[in-house]
């Protein structure tokens, strides 16, 4: 231990004393975790501890200064006004939420997207990159090894039972016409009914004769991505439809649907502008990269799918967090922004635009339906927030990947889409929706 266990000292006491900032750089440089996960950082951070904690003696220290260097750490001590000024990087927080960051061992990005550590300095964007290197470097800090926080969910078992009805809602009580997820069925069938089929496609199909290799690579590209996205969530989709069915929630599953529909419909579109207009070989799947089928392949099936075995509301929680909050809220909306302002900014592919115009409009029910399940879930399982956080913190770091990825193979990406609006959208978008959230 590298504290006294009978010492009585409170949290700012312990942390943040020299003894400990000496400690903690010996943890960094024998870390075999934080040298390859912080093998590209090379550049100084400030942890600015605002107020100041009582542990921190130095009349004119603002907070802890670390110079990284390519997975060392050559310097760790209190900072100083002048190092805020040349330091590119600064984190503000105060102490009690660094202390909590420690003692998780875990990457501040989460905290800075909800505002319990502000960004003062520096590129979240390169933060972004980062993060990995970020998780194992607070990994390393000395944490009071005998406070152990630990917490459990345990699946209760739920005995198989026939199915069968004791009664009907109709018949009882009425369906709830002034509930949110029957408010959005009525939205549904007012905006969702357009059929993909109807859409015109002869100009796109003269324009697309026109575009250069390059151009035409960048397009089959974006839509290689939507297009095994929209069928990816038409397929997984139904266990979470089954699992509101066997709660008897019947306004939800109404809803419900409509979502389905919807996004068989998305599918459809993607399939027929393939064929119709995008002429020419295309192996639409050489552009599934890595980080991509980690999270269409992999993640987005397995949550849905375990609720075929899992009914419990952390299960929910991880589909909906999955499907909702990121595959939509964040990624899909992403895309879709910068597909619809790229046609529009330059005059392109009518068809397409009509097509992703409606796209975005469904899809902004289906987010909304989503947070309103997570919400519903957290209400009554409110021990469940933090897992939950920690999952949007591995699929949050897994979207930005799928976004670098996407740039990583252009030198010059065609009609002016840039990395950084990505990223920076896909950002905002996630803290809209964690805004949302009763956490």
């Amino acid at each position: 231990m590298w504290f006294k266990k009978d010492q009585k000292e409170t949290d700012e006491l312990t942390y943040f004393s020299k003894s400990w900032m000496e400690e903690w750089k010996k943890s960094i440089n024998t870390s075999d975790n934080y040298k390859k996960k912080g093998k590209s950082w090379n550049a100084p951070i400030v942890l600015k501890i605002e107020p100041k904690a009582e542990s921190i003696k130095e009349e004119d220290a603002t907070g802890i200064f670390l110079n990284l260097s390519y997975g060392e750490c050559l310097e760790l001590r209190y900072s100083t006004e002048k190092d805020e000024q040349t330091c590119n990087l600064i984190l503000k927080a105060d102490s009690k939420t660094w202390i909590n960051l420690i003692e998780k061992g875990k990457d501040p990005t989460m905290s800075i997207l909800k505002n319990s550590v502000k960004l003062e300095k520096g590129s979240l964007i390169m933060l972004s990159t980062q993060r990995k290197a970020a998780e194992a470097l607070l990994k390393t800090a000395p944490t009071q090894q005998d406070r152990h926080v630990t917490s459990a969910v345990t699946k209760q078992d739920q005995p198989k039972k026939e199915p069968s009805h004791t009664s009907f809602k109709t018949t009882t009580h009425g369906l709830n016409f002034e509930s949110f997820p029957m408010k959005l069925f009525q939205k549904a069938k007012i905006y969702g009914i357009w059929n993909p089929a109807d859409i015109g496609l002869s100009a796109d199909q003269d324009e697309w004769k026109e575009f250069s290799a390059d151009e035409r690579k960048i397009l089959i590209h974006l839509s290689a991505l939507f297009m095994a996205g929209e069928e990816a969530v038409t397929l997984d989709l139904l266990p979470l439809i089954q699992i509101i069915a066997q709660e008897g929630r019947i306004e939800e599953e109404i809803y419900l649907t409509s979502f389905l529909w919807e996004e068989a419909k998305h599918t459809e579109f993607f399939s027929i502008y393939a064929q119709q207009v995008m002429s020419g070989p295309k192996d639409f799947e050489s552009f599934h990269k890595p980080m991509y089928k980690i999270l269409f392949y992999e993640k987005l099936p397995r949550a849905l799918h375990a609720l075929r075995d899992d009914s419990s509301a952390l299960a929910q929680l991880k589909a909906a967090a999955t499907y909702n909050m990121i595959v939509e809220g964040t990624l899909a909306e992403t895309g879709y922004a910068a597909f619809s302002n790229m046609l529009k900014d330059n005059n392109l592919l009518p068809g397409l635009l009509e097509g992703i115009e409606k796209l975005k409009q469904d899809e902004s029910r289906h987010i909304a339906f989503g947070i309103y399940l997570i919400n519903r879930l957290l209400d009554d399982n409110p021990s469940l927030g933090e897992e939950l956080e920690d999952l949007l913190e591995e699929l949050l770091y897994d979207a930005t990947n799928i976004i670098h990825e996407i740039f990583s193979q252009y030198d010059t990406v065609p009609f002016g889409l840039e990395k950084e609006w990505f990223l920076n959208h896909a950002i905002k978008q996630f803290q809209n929706r964690m805004a949302k959230l009763n956490l």
